[in-house]
């Protein structure tokens, strides 16, 4: 017996979303489907490690989705041998991560060179680009990743699967509309990254206000008046235990410090952790153990989310397990990052930190860790950075702990180190840098605006005078019952 097709009303009634679970009001022409009526996400293959080689086509990874800038620059290769057309990847695809830390992040291959997926990197295609403008598909996808991301955090691991994808509910535009809306989407879009690209260089003129801030702090002069009014805090000279340094005036040359101050090395200043961190073999699943990775602390301050899974379980005895206050230090990146300082401020016993990252606790009865961190983060600190580290830029630079022992600090009363993080902390707040923060925070929320709007029929672009797009989608049915 022949198996009976189903008519066009069931194809409807099945992919049509019901009016009670429609989250917005759109246009008349305009029809609520799901999403997997225009759109299927299709998984890539397993290649093997042992598959990669220098030449041939290039495989893209989870670790190589980037944006709107994705391609095969950093990717492995395999032999044209293994070429599948199933999971072939073409300029224009969007691409999803599907599972691991990074599950939801998005990005359109946007090279010529044809690449294949690898296992767990999605690729979502339209079903038909005469019913789904490509371009418009990856906007809404854009618009909906965090709710994507939700929903694959809803199950004991994090995965956007098919069957996730393709139940979304997806407000359908005629075709010529899709197009209207991606056209208007991009013009508005670019404006707000050219926005973005003059708030960074208004920053670069605040990096360089603070830079000329802490280079008063560093010789006194930020608390020249403060050391006049206190002096009696100040009759207290700093513990006598302290390695007091004199400073090759060949290295600072410009620095008079005020009476009450000493020049310190930092082994004087803070206990370091004696071994190294530790960086076994990552993986992209979840597991119960967090290593924070390199861009945790390349801006001179702790972001808890830079980090990766690796595959083992860590004692929790361990010393590798970092505690709120930890000292941290990169002990090998680029020449511009080397040495870069920051504190922990996550909570304990959350994070591993990774071989490139040396650990220490200071002294908190002579030193406060944030001004260690200023000055090793200022140009001096950076000065004496690369003038000790070993290798080239193109090998990348290290330091050890005997480099980082032997910074030299220059070393106010505690009360005072205090005064100045308050007043450097005081300047900063009442300058650009606040504005800065602010004005990228509002960028932000007027790009979500603008997806917004653009799913509602609200950018002013639709033509009631269109046919529906319930009719569209009817024709490209008409194919299944055939």
């Amino acid at each position: 017996m022949s198996r009976k097709h189903k008519t066009i009303d069931e194809l409807l009634e099945e992919v049509l979303v019901p009016e009670e679970e429609q989250t917005h009001d759109i246009p008349e022409n305009w029809v609520w489907t799901k999403f997997g009526a225009v759109a299927k996400l299709y998984n890539g293959y397993a290649f093997k490690s042992t598959d990669y080689q220098e030449d041939g086509i290039p495989v893209i990874r989870i670790s190589d989705i980037s944006g709107e800038d994705t391609s095969p620059q950093k990717a492995v290769r395999v032999s044209s041998n293994l070429y599948n057309e199933r999971f072939l990847i073409r300029k224009g695809d969007l691409l999803i991560a599907m599972s691991g830390a990074t599950t939801g992040k998005t990005g359109v291959y946007n090279s010529d060179e044809i690449a294949l997926q690898n296992q767990r990197v999605g690729n979502i295609k339209e079903i038909s680009q005469q019913l789904l403008y490509p371009r418009f598909k990856n906007f809404y996808v854009f618009n909906i990743s965090k709710e994507i991301l939700k929903k694959a955090y809803g199950g004991a691991q994090p995965n956007i699967s098919g069957a996730l994808i393709e139940q979304l509910s997806f407000p359908l535009p005629p075709l010529n509309e899709q197009k209207r809306i991606a056209e208007r989407l991009e013009r508005l879009l670019n404006k707000i990254e050219e926005a973005k690209q003059l708030i960074e260089e208004a920053n670069e003129t605040f990096v360089l206000r603070t830079a000329a801030i802490l280079d008063k702090a560093f010789h006194g002069d930020l608390t020249r008046k403060w050391r006049n009014k206190n002096s009696s805090l100040l009759q207290k000279s700093i513990d006598s235990s302290l390695d007091v340094i004199k400073v090759n005036n060949d290295f600072y040359n410009d620095f008079d410090l005020p009476s009450s101050w000493v020049w310190a090395k930092a082994e004087s200043l803070f206990q370091i952790q004696p071994r190294n961190g530790y960086s076994p073999k990552s993986t992209e699943d979840i597991t119960n153990t967090k290593t924070i990775k390199l861009g945790a602390i390349t801006k001179g301050y702790f972001k808890d989310n830079e980090y990766k899974y690796i595959d083992e379980t860590i004692d929790k005895e361990s010393y590798l397990w970092l505690k709120h206050g930890d000292f941290l230090i990169q002990r090998a990146n680029s020449l511009e990052y080397v040495g870069t300082a920051a504190i922990y401020t996550g909570s304990d016993d959350e994070f591993i930190y990774p071989d490139l990252i040396m650990k220490g606790r200071v002294n908190e009865e002579l030193v406060l860790a944030e001004y260690m961190v200023l000055w090793i983060n200022s140009h001096y600190g950076k000065k004496y950075i690369k003038q000790n580290a070993t290798g080239t830029a193109g090998n990348m630079p290290k330091i050890n702990q005997k480099v980082v022992k032997n910074i030299l600090i220059p070393l106010p009363p505690i009360q005072e180190q205090i005064e100045i993080m308050r007043v450097v902390e005081q300047t900063n707040r009442k300058d650009i840098g606040v504005n800065i923060v602010n004005a990228s925070k509002s960028l932000e929320i007027i790009k979500q605006s603008v997806l917004s709007k653009a799913f509602r029929g609200e950018l002013g672009t639709n033509d009631p005078s269109e046919e529906s797009a319930i009719e569209l989608l009817k024709e490209i049915l008409q194919e299944q019952v055939k």
